[in-house]
């Protein structure tokens, strides 16, 4: 059995697209996580309380903004991700927004620690719109280029205009989700009494 040091993964090269079926069926309801891309294998150790709570987190406040100005939204979660033979993997977080789709438009990553596989890499080979990386207690926007197939890092969200990445980072910091929500739906509807005054 694979050991982890905390929060970290392992990532195993010149590997098949049946190991990697494998391994997803074999860690399956342990809590660890396994992606695939261009014959490369993560292991990643189980999911941890600060990394679940970042992403209930974040997750809610998308979900709260979205409600609040009547935008549907359709929850896709950690939904498997799979092109066979080149990329399969689950994200910590994903969305559809206006209908549900096959691909999500935002997918949210908990990056607590470095290495592993690109995520950028992974997510550009589904083309998924818009992608968020929580890292070093802030959270990256990341918008998807056709043209050059990756993405680039913006200052706000493409998918979701008028959201507040900054509040979103800030109060998903916060200790619950009551006082997350409570501090984002504060600070941004206060800016929406500004902006029709």
């Amino acid at each position: 059995m694979v050991e982890f040091e905390r929060q970290g993964s392992l990532v195993l090269p010149s590997r098949s697209w049946n190991d990697y079926e494998e391994l997803d069926e074999l860690f399956q309801d342990t809590g660890v996580r396994v992606r695939f891309l261009h014959h490369y294998i993560e292991i990643m150790a189980p999911i941890s309380e600060p990394h679940e709570s970042r992403k209930k987190h974040i997750g809610c406040l998308v979900e709260a903004w979205c409600v609040d100005r009547d935008i549907e939204i359709f929850g896709r979660g950690s939904t498997t991700l799979k092109i066979p033979q080149e990329a399969g993997g689950e994200p910590d977080e994903s969305y559809c927004f206006h209908e549900n789709k096959k691909r999500p438009d935002l997918a949210i990553e908990i990056a607590l620690t470095s290495g592993g596989l690109s995520k950028r890499a992974f997510y550009a080979q589904f083309e998924v719109p818009e992608l968020w990386i929580w890292r070093n207690e802030r959270l990256e926007v990341h918008v998807f280029d056709e043209a050059s197939r990756d993405y680039q890092e913006a200052e706000s969200s493409a998918i979701l205009k008028g959201i507040d990445v900054q509040a979103v980072a800030q109060c998903a910091a916060l200790p619950s989700i009551n006082k997350a929500l409570k501090e984002f739906r504060r600070r941004t509807s206060s800016r929406a009494d500004d902006v029709t005054r």
